[in-house]
């Protein structure tokens, strides 16, 4: 049974106990138990000692890996003092880093020699031809300029370089011939009429060229700069909020699908009013059913207010409607045989007010929108401005009446346009359903630009169908467009984006880069790698794809070899950054540089240095733990102490109780011992010793060992014999680790490097030798991520010891079962006892008055 199911078992039981004898049972019964419970603390002290025994060792692992995953890890060769290359440093320099730069690593060797760069490595290319856009030399619209609608207020969005303009007309273009309407000056910059004008007030003079010819109608936009881009876009309606309204703006709520016409109740308040109760007999269908609603409307006052109206586009469903569209209904539950959840409408829901407050300081000139009358749109064009709500046009009319005319004009009748105050509302008589809809966008259409006409340049987020291309693309009768890039074959619908497909190429195993370059109007089309081996072949094999980009697919192009020569030697490279003998070149243009290799002591003494300083904290870490004080009389809390005491309390007795808990462990001294004799011991056919080369023990006792460096004597000995402090550190022996039939010969042969990596093994390894075994502290305490996490010296007696405690309050919650039982069977007998006395006294008390 897991430990924390006997916990529950004895520390969740509720017991009521003492009534006949009046003991404190439970007080007994802990009493009874206290031997018990103090030796099962005792257990748990023993537990705790352990895991903190087993966490401090783990603590020393974790700081020795990091000592050797910095300085002896062959994935690090610039740190890993085994390796040669971390002893060969050297300093790089180029007098001309505009010609090559130069990097240099172990392999390197000093000296001064000239590179002279004659190529650098180039990948395949192919680019088209020429500018691919339709518009890149004039923007021309597709369609002649409907003049018709070039009137006064009338709009359109013109972006040059992506700073974009609203070009509003400043008068009644409609009678003037095309050219005349683009500029009334043949010198863009003396224009006073016309588009070019306003395109000159909007970004100076010049920088867009309007021309207008007469014989097809069309009219075209011009840069100045090649380079800049240009585009013709709408803007955007915006005439209903100058009313108060906004698109879709209705006086109607329809509800859901209805299959029950029993009638019912509902509540309606208008406005803020109070809520009236809407009392609607049962109907046999949905028409009688809007029938009978609309009588009780009547019968509760609210008939001219709201409509309900059979739902146009639906066979079961009721539309509510206002007929004042000034005003708001609000729709709630009835108390009983609610009628709105029969129709599917929510309580709460709400008619708005179809009302705006009209802003009459926004001209009302040519500006347009649309009433929609139970679905069809009316569109209303406002030919005049009016200032007011008793303003009126020429023709003596104000804006409600120029509304109300056109709306008769095109037939609509029972909506009554209504401003009073600066607000305008519908009066709805016939019991319609109202909708306001948003005008028609500005003039890109009506100037004769089609919708594939982005602008100067293609925007390649368009589909195939629809970009606008110098020359077209032709898709094949299924509506594709197919061809090769080195042997991949691609095929492209013209419904697909140019950007779709260009990622599709760039991600493919064609090995190139597709782009478009639109400050040029040119696609680039290149090898992913340079050199002579990287090609670019195109084919089309249906369609024009390659054809209508202006991409040559008649022969192939190929890169460059970087060609250079390196003193005398001619060299060439497939690319631009290459190694050669321990040095980098990264070749950046052409001409002659002079390079220079040459010793930098000063980082390996660095090196060396932050080796000494990792290895002083490691053993000065161990040397602490080993001579740590032991507080014998400060043994880990029992949870009845901690209950006691405050957090700092228990915080400065645990210091203490974990104080000492690995003083003189062997496994520890055995093993810094082994590590300060693997320092100074001789290596074989190495002259030096550590202390040749300025790195001593310290001579205060109380550093143990700690290693002090000299240096000004590193250097100088790194500078005169290079070679044999990197011996020192870095000989390898013939035989392997794993070879321990000869581990004396490897520590004799091997560098100090390799002696400390093989101690370090011996310790914290986690791979098993010939015998099974991990590294030594590693079977002792494990270490988390490894199967001995579970399954260590330490591991195993701290189980043990959880053993002992299930066993042991297995026992105690038996005993203590007993106990109560006793105390219970005492209870009974004393309460029978207690019952019989009062019986008695009873029979004597009877018996005086007799």
């Amino acid at each position: 049974m897991p430990l924390s199911s006997i916990y529950d078992m004895v520390n969740s039981r509720l017991r009521i106990t003492g009534f006949s004898t009046g003991l404190d049972t439970d007080a007994i019964v802990k009493q009874l138990l206290s031997v018990e419970y103090l030796k099962i603390n005792r257990v748990k002290q023993e537990k705790q000692l352990l895991e903190w025994k087993r966490d401090g060792y783990r603590e020393i692992i974790n700081l020795i890996r990091g000592f050797k995953d910095t300085y002896f890890d062959v994935l690090k060769p610039s740190t890993n003092l085994m390796s040669p290359s971390a002893f060969t440093v050297f300093e790089a320099s180029s007098a001309a880093e505009n010609v090559v730069k130069v990097t240099a690593s172990g392999g390197a060797a000093p000296g001064t020699f000239d590179v002279t760069v004659t190529a650098l490595a180039k990948k395949a290319v192919k680019t088209s031809s020429g500018p691919v856009s339709s518009g890149y030399s004039g923007l021309t619209g597709a369609n002649p300029v409907d003049m018709s609608r070039m009137k006064q207020g009338k709009e359109f969005v013109v972006t040059l370089d992506g700073v974009s303009k609203t070009i509003v007309l400043d008068k009644d273009y409609t009678s003037y011939p095309v050219s005349a309407f683009a500029s009334n000056s043949a010198d863009p910059a003396l224009a006073t009429d016309g588009l070019q004008k306003l395109l000159n007030d909007a970004f100076g003079a010049g920088k867009i060229i309007v021309t207008g010819d007469d014989l097809t109608g069309k009219i075209t936009f011009t840069v100045s700069t090649p380079s800049s881009v240009l585009s013709i876009s709408d803007s955007k309606n915006t005439y209903l909020g100058t009313l108060g309204l906004s698109d879709g703006q209705s006086n109607r709520i329809s509800g859901g699908s209805i299959s029950d016409f029993s009638g019912g109740k509902f509540y309606l308040a208008v406005d803020s009013g109070s809520p009236v109760e809407i009392n609607v007999e049962a109907a046999s269908d949905r028409d009688s059913l809007v029938d009978n609603i609309n009588a009780a409307l009547d019968s509760a006052g609210l008939g001219d207010t709201l409509k309900a109206v059979a739902d146009p586009g639906s066979d079961d469903k009721i539309v509510f409607v206002t007929l004042d569209t000034s005003r708001t209904v609000t729709f709630t539950s009835g108390d009983s045989d609610d009628l709105l959840g029969k129709i599917g409408l929510a309580s709460g829901k709400k008619i708005n007010a179809l009302q705006g407050t009209i802003n009459y300081g926004q001209s009302d000139l040519n500006r347009d929108f649309y009433i929609t009358v139970n679905g069809v749109d009316y569109h209303i064009e406002l030919a005049y401005d009016y200032t007011s709500d008793t303003g009126t046009d020429p023709g003596g009319r104000t804006l409600a009446q120029a509304i109300q005319e056109q709306l008769y004009s095109q037939g609509v009748t029972g909506v009554e346009v209504n401003i009073a105050g600066g607000k305008i509302s519908f009066l709805n008589s016939g019991g319609h359903i109202i909708a306001i809809r948003r005008g028609d966008d500005g003039l890109k259409e009506e100037l004769g630009f089609s919708n594939s006409q982005g602008g100067s340049r293609i925007d390649i987020n368009r589909s195939l169908g629809s970009i606008s291309l110098e020359t077209g693309f032709v898709f094949d009768t299924e509506g594709n467009l197919s061809f090769t890039i080195n042997g991949v074959e691609f095929t492209a619908n013209e419904s697909e984006s140019l950007k779709s497909l260009l990622d599709r190429i760039n991600a493919s195993s064609a090995q190139v880069t597709f782009r478009y370059d639109s400050l040029n109007d040119r696609f680039i089309l290149e090898s992913k790698d340079t050199g002579e081996s990287a090609v670019v072949s195109t084919r089309d094999l249906s369609g024009n794809f390659f054809a209508a980009l202006k991409i040559d697919s008649s022969s192939d192009a190929r890169g460059e070899n970087a060609r250079l020569t390196i003193g005398a030697t001619p060299v060439e490279r497939p690319t631009n950054t290459f190694t050669i003998d321990g040095i980098t070149y990264d070749i950046k243009g052409v001409g002659t540089s002079t390079v220079t290799i040459s010793p930098n002591p000063d980082e390996l003494v660095e090196k060396i240095k932050g080796f000494v300083a990792k290895y002083n904290e490691v053993i000065d870490f161990i040397n602490k733990k080993l001579s740590e004080e032991r507080f014998r009389n400060y043994p880990p809390l029992t949870d009845e102490q901690k209950r006691e005491m405050s957090e700092r309390d228990i915080e400065l007795w645990e210091e203490k109780a974990k104080s000492g808990l690995l003083r003189n462990d062997s496994i520890l001294q055995k093993m810094l011992i082994s590590m300060r004799r693997a320092l100074y011991d001789d290596v074989k056919d190495v002259g030096l010793k550590l202390y040749d080369i300025g790195i001593t023990t310290s001579s205060l006792y109380q550093e143990k060992g700690k290693l002090v460096v000299d240096e000004g004597k590193l250097r100088q000995a790194i500078i005169d014999n290079p070679d044999e402090v990197a011996m020192l550190f870095t000989r390898q022996s013939q035989y392997s680790y794993e070879d321990t039939g000869n581990r004396a010969q490897r520590y004799y042969e091997g560098g100090i490097a390799q002696r400390l990596h093989d101690i370090i093994q011996d310790h914290i390894r986690i791979t098993r030798d010939q015998t099974g075994t991990k590294g030594l502290l590693i079977e002792k305490s494990g270490i988390e991520g490894d199967i001995t996490q579970y399954n260590s010296l330490i591991s195993r007696e701290i189980l043990d010891k959880e053993r002992q405690i299930n066993e042991m309050l297995v026992e105690l919650y038996e005993k203590e079962e007993m106990y109560y039982a006793r105390f219970a069977a005492m209870e009974r007998v004393i309460s029978q006892m207690n019952s019989q006395a009062a019986w008695l006294a009873q029979q004597f008390n009877q018996g005086m008055y007799m």
